[in-house]
């Protein structure tokens, strides 16, 4: 026990410690705070403005269909489309131009449009329907101003019910009918048959798994960083040799193994948990009982799995500890057997450039149809095959390090 310990004191130093602290302010300012005021902003200035989330205010979670009639879109979106009527009727470009009604300006809008037809100069084409925008968007200032403009309200209400009215032609056609992966047919039929009721935000999962891949690969360096060195040092100031000349300074090195691991687990475990609360705090914690499974023509692919954004969240710091004990484990042996910090370095950085890149690929709009693991190397047809991927990457690393372990007690030195 008295080993433990003084093993596990020289790997939780202060320098390391205030190095590690320094890095992760650097990266809370340079990378997350701005994922999170992205996932901030989306809450009013996304896809569908701020009705997703009034309809999840309005009915919870789930969507059913006389949630869905009581809503009425359509009748919303002919709301709009009047405001944008009286908007043309009062606007002397419009009657210039022999516009009427929205769907009147459509159909010119079209025909600027097209290259096929020339109603006038192209560029002048292209500035008339610029005018026309602007007018329709309340000459808007400022991005609220925009969003609460009626021609941002429609274009906002179509593409809601493109989502929960007019989705199941696109998910036969687009996925059940000539998609070859079958876990996504799979999770296309079962969207079928809920509906596609989940009002889960359509940026959560996308933006989620972003924010979750730069903590993983900023606790990935972190881990190297507290492990390599105090490794590297015993055998640049010979103590190895000195554990090696003793049936209980042999065992040292499985000490260090478990000290390496533990601390691995602790730091990505603690690193995970103070990233999440700004994360949760920020509104994520409303959709934690929500499930993630849905469609939407937004970022984050099709979702695969109905799980809940807890299950989901918790999944992701699972892989992400998965892939640091992989990196805390080759990191484990690379610094054993380095002699000194420049040989060291030139061995564990490559090796955690290739592990931070599989990291992120492995991470990057996980569960979802288009993540790279999923879709590369599992060709589709594994579920939670990202899961699958960290755990292999994880045992990997156990199986290695403890070959070694076992090997070391009985190497002969000069």
């Amino acid at each position: 026990m008295n080993l433990l310990i003084y093993e596990l004191k020289k790997i939780w130093n202060w320098r390391m410690i205030v190095i590690i602290g320094v890095m992760g302010v650097l990266v809370w300012f340079t990378f997350l705070k701005d994922s999170l005021d992205s996932y901030d902003s989306l809450s009013k200035y996304g896809i569908y403005g701020s009705y997703q989330n009034e309809m999840f205010e309005l009915y919870g979670d789930i969507l059913d269909s006389e949630e869905l009639d009581s809503y009425d879109i359509p009748g919303k979106k002919a709301e709009v489309i009047e405001e944008l009527n009286d908007i043309i009727s009062t606007e002397s470009i419009f009657k210039e131009n022999n516009i009427t009604t929205y769907e009147e300006y459509v159909m010119f809008h079209e025909e600027i449009s097209n290259a096929s037809v020339r109603i006038v100069d192209e560029q002048k084409g292209s500035e008339l329907l610029t005018i026309m925008q602007e007018k329709l968007e309340n000459n808007a200032q400022s991005l609220e101003e925009l969003y609460a403009s009626p021609l941002n309200k429609l274009h906002a209400l179509i593409t809601l019910e493109g989502t929960y009215i007019f989705y199941k032609d696109y998910l036969q056609t687009r996925y059940i009918d000539n998609d070859s992966r079958p876990v996504v047919v799979q999770a296309a039929n079962h969207i079928l048959d809920i509906n596609n009721g989940n009002l889960i935000r359509y940026d959560l999962t996308s933006n989620f798994s972003n924010y979750v891949a730069g903590i993983g690969v900023f606790s990935l360096i972190s881990i190297t960083i507290l492990i390599a060195p105090f490794l590297t040092m015993d055998r640049m100031w010979g103590v190895n040799l000195i554990q090696y000349s003793s049936h209980v300074g042999r065992k040292i090195f499985s000490i260090q193994l478990v000290v390496t691991i533990f601390s691995a687990v602790f730091l990505s475990f603690l690193l995970i948990v103070l990233a999440y609360i700004p994360f949760m705090a920020n509104g994520a914690i409303d959709y934690w009982e929500a499930s993630v499974m849905a469609f939407h023509p937004g970022p984050g692919g099709l979702q695969l799995y109905d799980i809940t954004f807890g299950q989901y969240a918790c999944l992701l710091a699972g892989i992400v500890i998965l892939f640091n004990l992989c990196a805390a484990t080759f990191t484990f042996v690379l610094a054993r057997f380095s002699q000194n910090i420049i040989v060291m370095m030139m061995k564990i950085v490559p090796f955690c450039i290739a592990t931070a890149g599989l990291l992120i690929i492995s991470v990057n709009d996980v569960f979802s149809d288009e993540n790279l693991i999923f879709n590369l190397l599992f060709q589709g047809k594994a579920r939670f095959s990202e899961v699958l991927f960290g755990t292999i990457m994880g045992i990997v690393g156990l199986v290695i390090v403890w070959y070694l372990t076992k090997r070391e007690k009985h190497v002969d030195v000069d």
